[in-house]
C-alpha cells in the first residue's frame, strides 16, 4: 500500500517578495490569511489522527493484556512501545509536513522582511 503525504510549501517567488518586505500590508495580509486557513484545517485532522491513534492504541493494549496467558506481562511491553514509538514519530513527521513545514517558511520569510510586523502577522 503506498501512502502519499500531501504538503503545502510556500511558493519561491513570494517567499522572496516577503523576505525583500515588497509587498503590502493587503498582500501580506491575505498570504497570512490563507495560510492561517490552511495550518488550522490541517491541524484539526492532525489532532484527530493522535486522539485515533491513542484510543487504538489503549484498546489494543489491554486488549492483548487481558487475552494473554502469561502470568508476568511486563515483558510484552517491550514489544508494544516501541510499535507505538514509531506511530507517535510518523504522526509527527507527517504533521510538520502537512502544515508545520509551511508555517516556519512563512515565519522566518517574515521575520527577515517585516521584522517590526512579525508579531502581527505570526501563525
Amino acid at each position: 500500500m503506498l501512502v502519499r503525504i500531501q504538503y503545502k510549501s510556500l511558493d519561491d517567488n513570494t517567499k522572496r517578495a516577503i523576505e525583500a518586505g515588497q509587498l503590502n500590508k493587503n498582500q501580506l495580509t491575505q498570504i497570512n490569511a490563507s495560510i492561517t486557513e490552511h495550518v488550522n484545517s490541517k491541524k484539526k485532522n492532525v489532532i484527530v489522527s493522535f486522539a485515533i491513534m491513542l484510543i487504538l492504541f489503549v484498546f489494543m493494549t489491554f486488549s492483548m493484556l487481558s487475552n494473554t496467558a502469561v502470568q508476568d506481562k511486563t515483558h510484552l511491553f517491550m514489544f508494544i512501545i516501541p510499535i507505538f514509538a514509531m506511530i507517535l514519530i510518523m504522526e509527527f513527521v507527517s504533521a510538520w509536513l502537512a502544515y508545520g513545514r509551511l508555517r516556519s517558511q512563512f515565519n522566518k520569510a517574515l521575520k527577515k522582511g517585516y521584522p517590526g510586523s512579525y508579531g502581527e502577522f505570526l501563525v
